[in-house]
């Protein structure tokens, strides 16, 4: 047997897949699909969404197979990774890099294996879809080479979107986080986009307002002054304005904040 080397690139390639993160998570639906669709598509027992991590590779999804990995060190998508493009091994009990390898003289007795790899936008690559058997092929042809790699295109698809949606979650987690904070503040308090409409408002705000405002109403609307009490262009250029509103002993300054504006108690 001939264990799989580690690419020049393993420390940076261990930091990205670990940067995902993917390792040691439960099922999901969308990697699931992509196994069930190898095993159908290509008529074999087992297909795996594999993560070759430092010392193991672990199975983002299976079917087929009841282990969750396996030691690197006997692992053929360890050699797979070192490839741009798909690894084949038609007869495993033929080949001297895995003739005498656990996995092909014990369960699951490996003789057929063909993985594509999983590389990141980055170029590191961190794992592979790949399909496996009993039983020896005497040809894995050109179009099934291309369908197997779509199915790691489909895989990298997957992990995109689940990191896209973990950016959101944090996104809105934070934007929970501020809003419930500028709610516990007792003085009025609003934020407007760069056009002078509301888009965020404490309840110390609402409640100067002549009526309850709605999420975007421009400010003078809420706060019942005449349109020429500010003006969006002057705030471009000044950054602050003080408005004294006329139904109550408050003055509101409104800061230039990035692209918007922030309304806040004057500071004296």
């Amino acid at each position: 047997m001939i264990p799989p080397r580690k690419p020049g690139d393993e420390p940076f390639r261990l930091a990205a897949l670990h940067a995902l993160p993917l390792l040691d998570t439960i099922a999901e639906p969308d990697f699931d699909a992509i196994v069930q669709i190898g095993q159908t598509l290509f008529d074999i027992p087992t297909c795996l969404v594999t993560l070759v991590d430092a010392e193991r590779q672990w199975f983002k999804a299976r079917i087929g197979l009841e282990a969750f990995e396996t030691p690197r060190s006997v692992s053929f998508c360890g050699h797979a990774i070192l490839q741009e493009d798909v690894f084949v091994i038609l007869d495993a009990s033929q080949d001297e890099r895995f003739h005498d390898n656990p996995l092909v003289t014990g369960p699951p007795f490996i003789r057929f294996y063909a993985g594509a790899p999983i590389m990141l936008p980055s170029g590191y690559t961190i794992g592979t879809v790949c399909i496996l058997g009993p039983e020896p092929r005497s040809s894995f042809d050109d179009g099934e080479r291309g369908r197997l790699a779509q199915l790691a295109k489909l895989a990298l698809t997957a992990i995109t979107v689940r990191a896209l949606r973990q950016d959101l979650d944090v996104s809105r987690s934070l934007a929970e986080r501020c809003e419930a904070a500028m709610q516990a503040v007792p003085d009025p308090l609003a934020l407007l986009n760069a056009h002078g409409e509301l888009t965020f408002f404490n309840d110390a705000f609402a409640a100067i307002c002549p009526s309850w405002p709605d999420p975007g109403i421009e400010l003078t609307t809420a706060l019942g002054l005449p349109e020429e009490a500010w003006s969006t262009e002057a705030m471009l250029k000044s950054g602050r304005r003080d408005m004294q509103l006329p139904m109550e002993a408050v003055t509101l300054a409104i800061y230039r904040d990035g692209d918007g504006f922030v309304v806040a108690p004057a500071q004296t």
